[in-house]
C-alpha cells in the first residue's frame, strides 16, 4: 500500500511540475497539442523510469559506497543522455521516429529526470519505491503537459483583450493550473 500512496503522491501531491516547479518550461512550452503532451509525455516517463533507475543503481551499488557521489548529477546527466540515444537507436526507421526527434532536447535537459534522483537519495528510498518515484515523475509531467496544452487549445479559439494577447494570457493560465492543481496540496497520502 505504501508504493501505492508513493505512486499517487508522486502524480498528484508532490507532482515534479506544479508543486517543485521542475521541468515546468519543458511541460508549458513543448506541448501545442493534446495528443503531442500525451507522446512526450510518455516519452519523459520512459527516460525518467529508465535513465533515473540506472543513475539510482549506479548511485546505491557504485558511487556512494566509494564515496564518490559529487559524480551523481555528471553521471545521471550522461545516462539519461544515453538512454535517449538508445530509444532513438531503436525506433530509427518508425513512425515513432519524428516525435522523438524532435522532443530529444527536451529530454535530455529535462530537469525533472535527475530531480526525481536526488529525490530519492535525500529520501533513502529502496530500489522499488525509487522507480515508483520516477514513473510518477513522468505520469505527473505528463499530466502538467497534458494540462497546459488543453488551456493552449482552449485559448487559441478565444480572443484575449489586447493587452493579455500571446505569452501574458498564457502566463496568466498557466497559474491559474498551477493554483487549481494545489488543491491537492492537502491530501495526505
Amino acid at each position: 500500500m505504501e508504493y501505492v500512496l508513493l505512486l499517487l503522491a508522486a502524480i498528484f501531491t508532490d507532482n515534479f511540475v506544479f508543486t517543485r516547479f521542475l521541468g515546468i518550461e519543458q511541460s508549458f512550452i513543448s506541448s501545442e497539442k493534446p495528443s503531442s503532451a500525451v507522446r512526450g509525455g510518455g516519452l519523459v516517463t520512459a527516460v525518467s523510469f529508465v535513465g533515473g533507475g540506472l543513475t539510482y543503481l549506479l548511485y546505491i551499488f557504485a558511487l556512494s559506497p566509494l564515496k564518490i557521489s559529487f559524480l551523481t548529477l555528471p553521471i545521471g546527466v550522461l545516462l539519461v543522455t544515453a538512454v535517449v540515444a538508445g530509444m532513438e537507436a531503436a525506433v530509427k526507421n518508425s513512425t515513432f521516429e519524428e516525435t522523438l526527434r524532435a522532443q530529444i532536447p527536451m529530454l535530455t535537459t529535462n530537469a525533472i529526470i535527475i530531480g526525481a534522483v536526488f529525490l530519492a537519495i535525500e529520501q533513502k528510498l529502496n530500489i522499488g519505491a525509487a522507480f515508483l518515484l520516477f514513473l510518477g515523475a513522468g505520469i505527473g509531467y505528463t499530466l502538467a503537459a497534458l494540462v497546459f496544452a488543453s488551456i493552449r487549445e482552449r485559448i487559441s479559439h478565444c480572443v484575449p483583450p489586447a493587452a493579455f494577447a500571446g505569452i501574458p494570457i498564457m502566463i496568466t493560465a498557466a497559474a491559474l493550473a498551477v493554483m487549481a492543481f494545489s488543491g491537492f496540496a492537502g491530501l495526505h497520502f
